[in-house]
């Protein structure tokens, strides 16, 4: 639990709303408090001093970057999350920085930014990467679980008690999938036979198990499109047939542990879709 701890969340928005959405829900698990442009409400102030006085009341800032550069003040030609970052760093909050993984994660085509935007955020970033450790992210699933790690963390360092068996749930209950190990892996691939043929090595395979292993199947949908000469109604075949061969294997586990009486299925319960 981190009580009495005011975070700001900073972000594009449209493209990153699953990942916001994610990080807000495991902040209100531990009881930080989130703010955020989903908490702004209707209000008199413009939208850039609305979000900079925010920034004043927290105690610590999370940015979360992608590939947008986002919506551009006119007065100062620097878009809001760059000024959102600005004023934090000005008052010295402690700062956690996320930058989506461009080689591991798909986006979409209409969440990338282009032209001047696109260098904007190029010169941006690299400003992040040189004032900042990083971190990586692919999926929200994969963004939380870091978050939950990092700012407990930060919050110590800044005279927060942390209370440890509260973190510990919620370390526990996030979506893993270190279970697939290499015999496990090999055993899938296997199982899903001729299916795998159309991609070029194991390790998209083990990546694109990993991605129907944690529901996104959108994810598994572009790194086959990317790594593939399939388009991109075929990588979704491609990857039903290999969902259901997954499916198969799984429920065909749950038989034999309920059959022995050893059910434990929490290896296999994010599994799911």
């Amino acid at each position: 639990m981190i009580p009495s701890f005011p975070v700001f969340v900073s972000s594009t928005f449209c493209d990153l709303q699953p990942y916001r959405h994610a990080v807000c829900q495991a902040l209100h698990r531990i009881e930080a408090i989130v703010r955020g442009m989903e908490y702004f409400g209707s209000l008199p102030e413009t939208p850039k001093d609305e979000c900079l006085r925010i920034v004043r009341t927290c105690r610590a800032y999370i940015g979360i970057f992608a590939m947008r550069y986002g919506s551009v003040d006119i007065s100062t030609g620097k878009s809001l999350t760059q000024l959102e970052y600005e004023e934090a760093q000005r008052i010295g909050l402690p700062s956690l920085i996320y930058l989506v993984d461009e080689e591991r994660q798909p986006i979409l085509p209409c969440h990338i930014e282009f032209g001047e935007g696109a260098e904007r955020l190029r010169t941006f970033k690299a400003l992040l990467r040189g004032r900042h450790v990083v971190s990586s992210f692919t999926s929200p699933e994969d963004l939380v679980a870091k978050l939950t790690q990092d700012l407990p963390k930060l919050a110590s360092r800044n005279g927060v008690e942390i209370r440890e068996g509260e973190l510990s749930k919620i370390i526990a209950g996030l979506p893993r999938i270190d279970w697939l190990n290499d015999e496990r892996f090999a055993f899938l691939k296997t199982k899903i036979g001729e299916a795998s043929r159309s991609l070029p090595d194991d390790t998209i395979l083990r990546e694109m198990i990993e991605f129907l292993l944690t529901g996104d199947r959108l994810a598994a949908a572009f790194l086959v499109a990317r790594a593939t000469t399939l388009n991109f109604r075929a990588s979704i075949d491609l990857l039903m047939e290999i969902e259901t061969k997954l499916k198969e294997v799984i429920e065909r586990g749950y038989q034999i542990l309920n059959s022995s009486g050893a059910l434990n299925a929490e290896p296999l319960r994010h599994s799911q879709h």
